[in-house]
């Protein structure tokens, strides 16, 4: 996104076209409010908007509301930075947030038939929120809403009747009764009190003829939409969990065949789309998370290969990994926004929820997806001759080639690394990866091979049998 400083991504602006002396519109639609990735693209809209010296903004709304805190994000932050007019078009409802969004603009219009208001607070679920809660949460709104309403020169008390249902109202004939809430019509939305319309400036039919009551008929409009390389960090960041699920896949199926294949290409390439996907669609993904993620691959690796038994290593790279998966996916705008949100605020769950569901959603997969690859995948032909673990049967012969797959158990050799359990043994003139059954062996101890369950090879002292 074009910001400044280190939060500046990298979207590709090559293929949009300029905003520059055109009304820019921005369409939100039923399900935008409940988008994550909505809000994250109305701000670089907005940006645009600002830098490209656009005309000015026209918000068409048809939606039935959505996240609460988000929306008030989007009209206390991002659209107070606006330089440029903005209007709303309800056509043809905006309800609950939708109606906040309406408020956020300098000038709202109505369809003729389309509807306004209904903006009560409710938790994620839909459920009513207690008592204290709901207390703490309307006292921040009502100042979101009586701030806004200032600026942009609407009447706070409509807005307020939409929202809260401890008080009455009464706008001329229209009256709101203690425990209802506020919701109006195009007809009365534009309907005069006190010398000004309620709420909107009047009722069009269309966009153009809106355009045309503001003396914009005859500039150009352009359809704001995600470019092609945010549909694909959208896409990426949704897909978050299952790429780490061939992630994490594809480096087990690596660690099991010799040689880097198939396996340590399809781990690069998944975790290549994590990375870059949630780093372009705004999350905490950056060079620092990704240079933390191979720090910690590669004390896993030295774990497993170099200094096996050590225990140290694989378990800090194990958590370097953990950690900069998960804050690869953690919504850096969110903190940016603080002061809006609110650390205290009930919703301030949302920082790490998607990311946590996302990285056990991921982790369980792999695990399932080992397990699997475990049971079947040393008796596909495609791969037999490239799995270096399959499980044999105790008592498989030992003759010149029982180094070869399927007759390694029984076969001697000797420990070449200490086994604190996990090492290496020479059989046969072949280094291998082995595991001590009995917990620890000397280096150059006579070792046996007992069993291979698929994960390990088991060895023993060649005496103690």
């Amino acid at each position: 996104m074009p910001q400044a400083g280190a939060n500046q991504r990298v979207f590709g602006k090559s293929d949009e076209e300029s905003f520059e002396g055109k009304v820019v519109i921005i369409k939100v639609g039923e399900k935008d409010l409940v988008n994550k990735h909505a809000f994250k693209f109305w701000r670089r809209v907005i940006e645009r908007v600002n830098q490209e010296k656009a005309k000015a903004v026209l918000f068409e709304i048809d939606t039935p509301g959505g996240l609460a805190f988000d929306t008030a994000e989007l009209i206390m932050v991002q659209m107070q930075k606006l330089e440029v007019p903005s209007y709303s078009f309800v056509n043809q409802k905006a309800l609950s947030a939708g109606a906040l969004v309406a408020s956020g603009t300098d000038v709202i219009y109505m369809h003729p038939v389309s509807a306004i208001g209904a903006a009560a607070l409710v938790s994620g679920n839909g459920a009513e929120i207690d008592e204290v809660m709901r207390a703490k949460i309307e006292s921040a709104f009502d100042a979101f809403v009586r701030t806004v309403a200032e600026s942009k020169g609407h009447n706070a008390d409509v807005l307020r009747a939409m929202m809260f249902r401890d008080e009455k109202f009464k706008f001329g004939k229209i009256k709101v009764g203690k425990g209802d809430l506020l919701s109006l019509t195009g007809t009365e939305a534009t309907s005069m009190f006190k010398g000004k319309p309620l709420l909107a400036k009047g009722t069009v039919k269309s966009i153009e003829e809106l355009l045309e009551k503001e003396g914009l008929g005859d500039v150009e409009t352009i359809l704001a939409e995600p470019s092609g390389m945010e549909k694909f960090a959208y896409w990426a960041t949704a897909m978050s969990a299952v790429l780490i699920l061939v992630g994490i896949g594809g480096a087990y199926l690596e660690m099991k065949t010799p040689g880097f294949g198939l396996g340590g290409g399809i781990s690069l390439l998944a975790f290549a789309l994590f990375f870059f996907g949630n780093y372009a669609a705004g999350n905490m993904a950056g060079y620092g998370l990704m240079v933390l993620f191979i720090i910690g691959v590669v004390l896993v690796a030295v774990e497993f290969f170099v200094l096996p038994g050590m225990f140290v290593p694989g378990v800090i790279g194990g958590i370097l990994v953990l950690t900069s998966l998960f804050l690869a996916m953690v919504d850096e705008f969110a903190f940016e926004d603080n002061k809006v949100r609110g650390w205290s605020s009930s919703d301030a769950w949302d920082f790490i929820q998607g990311p946590s569901l996302a990285l056990l959603i991921g982790l369980t997969g792999a695990m399932v997806l080992i397990a699997v690859m475990m049971k079947f995948l040393p008796n596909v032909p495609l791969f037999n001759r490239l799995v270096m673990s399959k499980e044999l049967a105790n008592g498989a012969a030992m003759a010149k080639n029982s180094a070869s797959q399927g007759e390694r158990v029984g076969l001697s050799g000797k420990a070449t690394t200490d086994l604190r359990p996990a090492g290496k043994g020479e059989f046969d003139g072949k280094i291998l990866d082995v595991t001590a059954a009995t917990g620890f062996i000397s280096s150059g101890q006579d070792i046996v091979i007992t069993a291979e369950d698929g994960m390990r090879i088991l060895v023993e002292l060649r005496e103690s049998i």
